[in-house]
Parts: structure tokens; sequence; C-alpha cells
């Protein structure tokens, strides 16, 4: 008989234990923070909803008209870090952003194999009056990436080439985020300082 006691004992304890448990789940999802305060933690504020990044994609063929219409909407500066520039609309963009009074930074990588475009780039642009730096030759900077007016960044695969923007299969971001548009201004801040003329 004791045996017997036992296990209904231990049965009862079983569905009782999944009861109390279905009941308990059932009570968090009534009274989840997403709808409402918890009734015991109904003092406590919620936190606030994080922000989501607003990201858009850019793909090439075909990117061209994106990348000039971001240069076009910088309203106060305009910073990029870039492997290879050799497509002179787009340095023609960059100079009439510097004509219309936006602070334009390009750093460029110092050594591509073979015939360098980015020598008679740098010279373009200068002529231009835009800043160019040439990035430390210690290392290899293999950067793509566009900040406009501290507010957005653009970073992918895009080298600032014809082909990059019209013919090769090339992917990019446009990411409008306030903390990932810090880590990016850092890193061209730091890039540029350790730069030469």
């Amino acid at each position: 008989m004791s045996l017997r006691f036992g296990l209904f004992t231990v049965f009862a304890l079983f569905i009782l234990g999944i009861l109390v448990g279905a009941g308990f789940i059932m009570f968090i999802a009534r009274y989840s923070p997403a709808t409402t305060q918890l009734p015991f933690l109904s003092e406590q504020q919620s936190p606030p909803p994080a922000s989501c990044p607003q990201v858009t994609p850019i793909f090439s063929p075909n990117g061209e008209d994106e990348v000039i219409s971001l240069i076009s909407s910088a309203s106060s500066t305009l910073d990029l870090e870039v492997y290879a520039f050799s497509y002179e609309l787009l340095a023609d963009e960059l100079i009439k952003a510097k004509e219309r009074g936006i602070a334009v930074r390009v750093l460029l990588e110092p050594s591509l194999s073979g015939n360098n475009p980015n020598l008679a780039t740098a010279e373009t642009l200068r002529d231009g009056g835009v800043e160019v730096r040439w990035a430390d030759p210690s290392r290899t900077n293999h950067a793509k990436f566009l900040i406009i007016d501290g507010r957005r960044v653009l970073v992918g695969s895009h080298n600032w080439s014809w082909h990059a923007m019209n013919t090769n299969r090339e992917a990019s971001l446009l990411v409008e985020d306030s903390a990932t548009v810090r880590e990016f201004e850092d890193a061209f801040e730091k890039d540029w300082m350790a730069a030469y003329s």
C-alpha cells in the first residue's frame, strides 16, 4: 500500500508541476513587457527600445546613380576611404561637392600594382580643391567606405571605378546608425592621421 501511495504522490506532484508551469507560462505571455508591465514589476520602467539601424543595399551593375545621389545629398562633409579610384565622373562629383562648400577628404591606397589609377585621380581631386592623402604604406588599405555628413556610411565591395559601378557584381550597404557611423569616423580619423600627402 505504501508503494502505491508513493507512486500516486509522485504522479500527482508531477501533474501539479506541469499545471503550475503551464499557468506561469500563460501568465507571462499575458503580461509580457511587449504588451504591458508585469504586476510585480509595475514600478520599473521598460527599457527604451533599441534603435534599429536603417540599412539599404546598393548593388552594381547600375550602382553609379545611387553613389552620385549620396555625394549630392551631402550638406557638410564627405570622407572617402577607398582602395582603387579611377572613375573620373565620381571624381568630378566630389569636386562639385567641394565647390558647394562641402568639406571633402579622400584617402587612397598608394601601392596598387601596375599602373596605379589613384595617382591621376589624386591629381584631379587636388586640382579641384579636394584634400587627398595616401594611406599608411606599412599595410594595404583595402577599405571601401564613404561617410556622408557624419550620419550615414556607405560600405562594401565597391571600388570607385567605372567597372565597379557599371559592370561588376558589387554589393555595398548604406547604413544610417549613429553608433555604426561613429565607428567608421574613428577608423577614418586614425587612418587620416597616419596618412601622408
